[in-house]
């Protein structure tokens, strides 16, 4: 219906409403625009597609938001009380369960080929995938460049130190631990020496597994054995496996003495060896061919000894020093290994 001015009104001064207003009575394929100090399209009503753009004439969505120029778009929900953004899908309750809900981000542009991150309830098209649950909760990541390194991360803030805390990598693999950036099983592990992860019923008693290495430790041949490799071993743990890494072979003038012959722990009260006999045939003496830089050693604990054997006391009073025995004669170069302990330990109380 035209008003009295005609098709087209011109209001040069302020309009001030006070009653309610209605555009567009006539359901008319027109558009309704509200235009900004910078932006044409600050606020535009699309008539025959009925969508709601902010910041564009073109909305692609029911509402379609977008920032002016190259300046970040920030939507933000606040409230004195409880905020909440809730997407709900299929209110009819008519359309099956293809009619799911989810939040979709995307890098670059919003197609299927694009950098995605995407959540919601599984369903149909591109909301299900190999072995998904129906209608379960799923978090989606993909992109068009093929395998990466790391498709989907968890980060937090530990008293500043902001790191990568879970990832799932190439390959589906599933990494755990600060900033690592690949994956070498189907779940890696990693942590700094010591304690790494721990098995619990909700009875009592669980059991830790840890890892201690020490680099570059020499066997000096004019030092005394047993060599401490200034690993200290928990209290209440066990020793699973040591192995001794060969990076610099010794050699000597003359015989062949110059071995590993045992590993000692010692709590300060006692010092025991891991197995009840020397061992003559741990050579560290480089040969060209079984002996090299790289050669590597294992010590099961496999002995009934203690404290270390497969039988013993638990020694839940202190730590204990890692040492290796060692014997040798007519050294000219000393050897360097490197020393990786693997142990159990054990709760003591419940």
């Amino acid at each position: 219906m035209a008003s009295e001015y005609g098709d087209t009104a011109q209001i040069g001064g302020n309009l001030n409403v006070t009653g309610s207003s209605t555009f567009n009575e006539d359901s008319a394929d027109v558009n309704f625009r509200v235009e900004s100090d910078a932006e044409i399209n600050m606020l535009f009503v699309d008539g025959g597609s009925s969508r709601v753009g902010v910041g564009t004439g073109a909305p692609s969505g029911t509402l379609h938001i977008s920032g002016p120029g190259t300046s970040d778009t920030k939507v933000i929900v606040e409230s004195l009380g409880d905020s909440s953004l809730w997407v709900v899908a299929d209110t009819d309750d008519a359309g099956g369960e293809a009619q799911n809900p989810s939040i979709f981000m995307s890098q670059e542009v919003a197609t299927d080929d694009a950098y995605q991150f995407h959540m919601g309830l599984e369903g149909a098209g591109d909301q299900t995938y190999v072995g998904s649950f129906p209608n379960q909760p799923f978090i989606l990541s993909k992109n068009s460049a093929g395998a990466q390194l790391r498709t989907f991360q968890i980060a937090t803030d530990d008293g500043g130190d902001v790191s990568s805390r879970l990832s799932i990598g190439s390959g589906g693999k599933v990494i755990i631990g600060d900033a690592v950036q690949s994956a070498d099983a189907r779940l890696h592990v990693k942590e700094a020496e010591g304690d790494i992860f721990k098995l619990e019923n909700t009875t009592a008693y669980g059991v830790t597994y840890g890892q201690l290495v020490k680099d570059d430790l020499t066997i000096l041949s004019t030092g005394v054995s047993p060599v401490d490799t200034t690993l200290n071993l928990p209290a209440a743990s066990i020793i699973d496996t040591v192995v001794i890494k060969l990076t610099t072979v010794g050699a000597v003038s003359s015989g062949t003495d110059y071995n590993i012959t045992n590993i000692t722990l010692d709590n300060g009260a006692q010092a025991l060896t891991m197995f009840s006999s020397s061992m003559t045939h741990f050579s560290l003496i480089g040969n060209g061919s079984t002996v090299v830089s790289g050669t590597m050693y294992y010590f099961n604990n496999t002995q009934p000894n203690y404290p270390v054997g497969g039988i013993g006391l638990l020694n839940t009073a202190g730590t204990s020093d890692i040492k290796l025995n060692f014997t040798d004669a007519n050294v000219t170069t000393n050897a360097i290994v490197d020393v990786a302990v693997y142990y159990r330990k054990f709760d003591t109380i419940r």
